[in-house]
């Protein structure tokens, strides 16, 4: 994979040499090659429908003939504007300043490619980079002549080719450089426009020779666009003498799928079951509660920082060149030495680098603490979860890095094996990589603390409003050429605690009725939701209107589509009897009663609680004023129990009694139900596990009638129930005889 990873990005790069050889100094000898003719042509990457700042392909204007200028003379300039049709509102490339000074960038015959030309000198692709940042632009007043980015037509060592120089002078090879990097200024012709201006234009004059200015670095929100829609570019000049280009528009991207994300629920007993509120899960070994599962939309959706490997001189072992920039960016005395350096122009227009949020990246533009550099994105891309409604008295753990693939040695080397690794276990979702030498070190797994399946994992914090909790990974290995999937684990502990009616909301109380976050099923929901990140509602650096200005992050994504649902079921630990026959009709009575087994030789956990009764029939008969009885009378459920509000609850009396762990409780159908004459069934729901029921119907002072039974016990998912010989969460409905 690492061999293929080579071969890839060198042929991309063969492929720009073959590209840019012909991109040669314009001649001396004043040949004529026709009139001056520019075409322009572009790059066009699919683009995701969730970002905000989408790069899109170069756009390069290609110019062939003319009339050679005067050696000596100055370069005539025109300002070049490009506007981006098909969708996008604005062009989001990095604010380097407040006036919209930007990070997108011109560049005139690819200099810094290190190829060879015609020319010789140090002049064209072979020329070191060299900038004219838009204040000086400004400064030049369009005439370059006085200005602060000066252009003379001057002359290659050889003498043979006519090249753009900072004064005027005509001794051959005796010139440095003009400027050939010009950066752009967005907003001066609405926020959709970007511009350069004061550009040097020096007609190539002769057949072999052609002079290229491109255009990269371009950022555009696509949210809200269609699946395979096409965003345009169109160019237009001041000077259209000087640079000839038509206004016909070309296509810079095309909209791809949506991202995907997945949530499956894990449990106690493997995919798609539950944990139970009373079975401990200690924070020795925390156990899977869900599959967090990230699918790109397309092949190169979920991108590195950079170009993936870094210099092509990388050995395992070394640092993770994909997220740092200094082995990406160094503009060296030898440009384009190594393979996979993305200060080349050109790279993205070849394709090699649209598997990377950064573009061309150019060191010599920055921010005055040159922690922000010109075509660095601020990180791969970040993949979030949001968890909300954690209960207290629940630890949430995630692991430290994707799960469905062994770490690739070193971890954004040159291997295609997908991979990702925890940034952020608060709300730093846009807190930048470094921009400085050095390897990248995710966030450390908590000390000591496994996940049940034996993979690092660290505790989440509640840093975010409202309960929630927030992890994010960023992406670090990707496979440019399939469709990638990422997978992470969510774990919980917990240790149950005895509760009773007025327990703390959020606590895993397993007798009572609990009041908790989600918890047992039937409550609040605990959800998760996933998505692409930074987004800007829950950082807070910036909003969904606001595409422009400075200190905004790159990438950016926005809050939606976004994938939600339940990560863990955490059901009350309950019994539920069915007692099929319950009279109190003149003259009978029923004794109910319920024995608490979790004390057994199994090593259990031993459980207390309540039970609350449930009771369907009718009244039995009332004599009316003819002393004929008006027959039974059908009732509403009947439902009395300590947890369900009784005032002064008396167990025995007017609740079910407590039952302790190795204990029976009993209560008498005519004392607790309190209706005249009940005839039907009840059913009991019992806040423990593993609870069996009896029943014995007699007359009144047990003279002459006793029949007893034991209860049935209902395996109903509704509820949660759970009892030894069936699985919880089994078929509803479904009823076992006891013993």
């Amino acid at each position: 994979m690492a061999d293929f990873r080579r071969c890839f990005t060198v042929l991309a790069v063969i492929a720009l040499m073959a590209f840019a050889a012909s991109a040669q100094i314009g001649t001396g000898n004043g040949s004529q090659a026709g009139a001056l003719t520019c075409g322009v042509s572009a790059a066009a990457p699919q683009l995701r429908p969730e970002g905000f700042s989408e790069l899109v392909g170069d756009i390069l204007i290609s110019c062939t003939g003319g009339t050679a200028p005067q050696v000596g003379s100055p370069v005539s300039v025109a300002n070049i504007t490009v506007y981006i049709a098909g969708g996008p509102t604005a062009v989001t490339s990095r604010y380097l300043a407040s006036n919209g000074a930007s990070e997108a960038v011109l560049v005139i015959d690819d200099a810094g490619a290190g190829l060879v030309t015609g020319a010789t000198g140090g002049y064209g692709p072979s020329a070191a980079q060299k900038l004219c940042s838009y204040n000086q632009q400004v400064t030049s007043g369009g005439t370059n002549q006085a200005g602060a980015c000066p252009a003379y037509v001057g002359l290659d060592l050889s003498g043979n080719y006519q090249v753009p120089i900072t004064t005027s002078v005509t001794t051959p090879g005796a010139g440095l450089p003009a400027a050939n990097v010009y950066q752009g200024k967005i907003g001066d012709f609405g926020a959709n426009t970007v511009t350069f201006y004061s550009v040097p234009i020096l007609p190539p004059a002769t057949g072999n020779v052609t002079h290229t200015y491109r255009i990269t670095n371009v950022r555009v929100p696509v949210v809200g666009l269609s699946p395979q829609g096409q965003v345009s570019a169109f160019l237009s000049t001041n000077q259209t003498g000087i640079l000839p280009i038509s206004s016909t528009g070309v296509t810079v991207g095309i909209v791809g799928q949506l991202s995907k994300a997945q949530i499956k629920q894990q449990g106690q007993g493997g995919s798609g079951s539950t944990f139970q509120q009373c079975v401990k899960v200690p924070v020795t070994t925390p156990q899977v509660t869900a599959n967090l599962i990230f699918t790109e939309g397309f092949a190169t959706a979920f991108k590195t920082r950079v170009v993936p490997g870094g210099a092509a001189n990388l050995t395992p072992g070394s640092v993770a060149g994909n997220v740092l920039y200094a082995a990406e960016a160094t503009n060296s005395s030898a440009p384009g030495a190594g393979a996979n350096n993305q200060n080349i122009p050109g790279g993205s227009y070849g394709g090699f680098s649209t598997n990377s949020e950064s573009g061309f990246i150019y060191p010599g533009l920055n921010t005055s603490s040159g922690q922000v550099i010109a075509g660095l994105a601020d990180y791969g891309t970040r993949l979030k979860a949001v968890f909300t409604n954690v209960p207290s008295g629940l630890t949430l753990y995630v692991s430290v890095t994707s799960v469905n693939n062994a770490a690739p040695t070193p971890v954004g080397g040159l291997s295609l094996v997908p991979f990702a690794v925890l940034v952020s276990a608060g709300n730093g979702e846009a807190t930048p990589d470094s921009s400085s030498s050095g390897s990248f070190t995710p966030i450390p797994a908590t000390s000591g603390t496994l996940g049940a399946d034996g993979s690092g994992i660290v505790a989440l914090s509640q840093n975010l409003s409202n309960g929630q909790y927030e992890a994010v990974w960023e992406v670090t290995n990707s496979n440019p050429s399939a469709v990638d999937n990422l997978v992470f684990n969510a774990y919980i502990a917990y240790t149950p605690v005895a509760g009773s009616s007025s327990a703390t909301p959020g606590s895993l109380a397993y007798y009572g009725t609990p009041l908790a976050n989600g918890l047992p099923a039937g409550t609040a929901t605990n959800n998760v939701v996933l998505t692409l990140a930074p987004e800007p509602v829950l950082e807070g650096t910036f909003s969904a209107t606001t595409l422009q200005g400075t200190g905004l992050p790159i990438p950016r994504f926005t809050l939606s589509p976004a994938t939600s649902g339940q990560f863990t079921t955490i059901n009350l630990c309950q019994t539920t009897l069915l007692y099929p026959f319950i009279t109190g009709a003149s003259g009978f009575d029923t004794g109910i009663a319920v024995a608490n087994t979790s004390w057994d030789p199994w090593g259990t956990t031993s459980q207390s609680g309540s039970c609350t009764l449930y009771g369907y029939g009718v009244s039995s008969t009332t004599a009316g004023t003819s002393g004929i009885g008006t027959g039974p009378t059908a009732v509403q459920p009947v439902i009395q129990g300590c947890d369900q509000g009784v005032a002064n609850p008396l167990p025995g009396t007017n609740c079910f009694p407590i039952v302790q762990y190795g204990q029976v409780g009993a209560v008498q159908a005519s004392g607790i139900l309190q209706l005249q004459g009940f005839q039907g069934y009840v059913i009991a729901v019992c806040n423990f596990q593993y609870a069996h029921g009896y029943a014995a119907v007699t007359d009144l002072g047990i003279r002459n009638i006793f029949s007893s039974y034991l209860a049935l016990e209902l395996n109903n998912n509704s509820v949660g129930s759970s009892n030894r010989g069936t699985k919880n969460g089994g078929e509803q409905g479904a009823e076992n005889l006891v013993h």
